[in-house]
């Protein structure tokens, strides 16, 4: 009786791990995250709705730069008032840009993005600096679902 209790005891008192699923725009791959330590494994089974391909394109003013993992994913010069996302090699021009309190909503052709929730810094070098949590991406139809996505931007006024 004494070994059932013990037993009862230790097994009410084990931490519960938590465990999160990742989803990296411009990898298929998904990170599981417990409490006691961290892997990576690719996932056959799991395919993204779409990929967003990186461009080589970095902050200056006039312009507003999302990026993941120190790479940009698009963005948007409001000088000429058009930006890009690549998406599976091809090039969607944006040509649609608002911003209103801490969410940014961009639009093209066929083409949504919205990033809602920003979590802003003090403005730096006339740039302002934020995160958001989750950022959704819908090209014709498909959506995906971006995370810990970073924004620059350096308005042109």
């Amino acid at each position: 009786m004494l070994h059932l209790l013990t037993f009862a005891v230790l097994a009410s008192c084990a931490k519960e791990k938590e465990t999160v699923e990742v989803q990296n725009a411009t990898e298929n791959v998904i990170k599981s995250v417990d409490s006691s330590r961290t892997s990576t494994m690719q996932n056959a089974e799991y395919a993204p709705a779409f990929k967003i391909i990186p461009l080589d394109i970095a902050p200056e003013k006039g312009r507003s730069v999302f990026t993941q993992d120190g790479k940009t994913l698009f963005y948007f010069d409001q000088n000429s008032n058009k930006g890009v996302i690549r998406i599976d090699g091809t090039d969607y021009v944006l040509d649609r840009f608002d911003f209103n309190e801490n969410n940014y909503s961009l639009y093209g052709n066929g083409v949504v993005i919205e990033a809602t929730n920003g979590d802003f810094k003090e403005m730096v070098s006339d740039c302002l600096h934020g995160n958001f949590p989750e950022v959704k991406v819908s090209v014709n139809g498909k959506v995906l679902n971006l995370v810990n996505i970073s924004l620059q931007d350096c308005p042109a006024y």
